[in-house]
């Protein structure tokens, strides 16, 4: 299992326990790939020729998808020899494999490879944006040579792969899917990960455009953390700091199998989301209603209502706030009291308080000494 919840793990995040009530650290029957079909599919993998990219593509030919094409800058025998034999335990047909070696920066490189799949198969139905690059340096100490690359392929390169594929994903029909592997690191700030954990924030919003530009064309694109892997690129677990080193609880092989369960068919809710694999997926799918829900009552036109403060036993009257029905939210200066009580009418009779007034009391907590707060 994962580090159990409040052990001193550094890359811990947002939800990473709340959102299903069970967590995986490796591969289960419910999402096993060889369990699946893609028949017929047509896939494309960057960052393919090892780590989590090949576990991805090993587990698509463990589903019988019929076309997978594999982009990356090394030697592709190891991944392809993986996808083969995975495909036969698997009892699937082999699949046709493309490998296409190329820089996921290089716009010419990117645009021929595209061009290259519409040749070789005609259609393209999912495109999985696996290739990154990790490194780690206080801001002041590292080259910024090395912190622009990180943004060149992290972020650019999954822009450029995406742009490429677009007009043939459009053209084909089928699943239309992208998918990001994105990171938890989106969501943390940890020292010395800088240009990672920017790249993975940026990356997850740009998938988010995907979704807006396209979705009405039926594109439909999310994000994943690809659980915390033990690859190539997070090098030696021994090196590791002792507060990383804890969370590298997973399998690539949770990855694969998690991606292929994911964009086996489409699964419209996602768009603009972000997945951790470690949430058991079947649970996840029957929270999909409730999900959906808060977020469109989150979305909800904002009104607004006099609120007042109370802080010091002074009533400090704030004037009108911007707020939803269930949320308001007051800025306070730094250094303020950990804990406000405030005041705020339900029901607002043209910005005065009247005798017929209906208050409802709030505690806001403070969060990181500046703001925060809902009801």
């Amino acid at each position: 299992m994962p580090p159990p919840r409040g052990s001193d793990n550094a890359l811990e995040g947002p939800g990473d326990y709340d959102v299903t009530s069970v967590v995986h650290n490796d591969t289960y029957p419910a999402i096993d790939s060889s369990k699946l079909s893609l028949k017929g599919k047509a896939v494309f993998v960057s960052g393919a020729s090892r780590g989590l990219g090949r576990s991805i593509a090993v587990s698509f030919a463990k589903a019988g998808a019929s076309y997978i094409a594999i982009g990356g800058r090394s030697d592709f025998s190891a991944t392809m020899k993986a996808m083969q034999e995975a495909a036969a335990a698997a009892k699937k047909p082999a699949p046709e494999i493309l490998p296409l070696k190329f820089e996921v920066t290089d716009r010419a490189g990117v645009e021929a490879a595209a061009a290259e799949v519409k040749r070789v198969f005609g259609r393209i139905d999912i495109v999985v944006n696996n290739a990154a690059i990790l490194g780690m340096a206080r801001i002041a100490e590292g080259d910024p040579e090395d912190w622009r690359k990180m943004l060149e392929v992290n972020v650019y390169g999954p822009y450029l792969v995406t742009r490429a594929f677009i007009p043939l994903m459009l053209e084909a029909g089928g699943l239309k899917t992208f998918l990001t592997v994105a990171s938890v690191g989106a969501h943390l700030i940890s020292p010395s990960l800088s240009g990672y954990q920017t790249s993975k924030l940026a990356v997850l919003r740009l998938t988010e455009f995907i979704s807006a530009d396209y979705g009405d064309q039926g594109i439909l694109a999310y994000s994943i953390h690809p659980g915390n892997v033990i690859t190539e690129m997070a090098g030696n677990s021994d090196d590791l700091d002792p507060r990383f080193k804890v969370a590298f609880t997973e399998t690539a092989e949770l990855t694969g199998d998690s991606v292929v369960y994911l964009t086996s068919k489409r699964r419209d809710w996602l768009a603009g989301r972000y997945v951790n694999v470690t949430w058991d997926l079947p649970e996840l799918e029957t929270k999909k209603d409730e999900i959906v829900e808060r977020e469109e009552r989150n979305a909800r036109p904002r009104r607004v209502l006099p609120v007042i403060l109370i802080h010091e036993r002074q009533f400090l009257d704030l004037g009108p706030v911007s707020a939803s029905a269930e949320a308001v939210q007051v800025l306070v200066p730094l250094g303020g009291p950990q804990t406000l009580m405030v005041y705020s009418p339900l029901i607002a009779k043209q910005g005065r308080y009247g005798d017929d007034r209906e208050l409802s009391l709030l505690q806001l907590r403070l969060s990181g000494g500046a703001l925060l707060s809902h009801i």
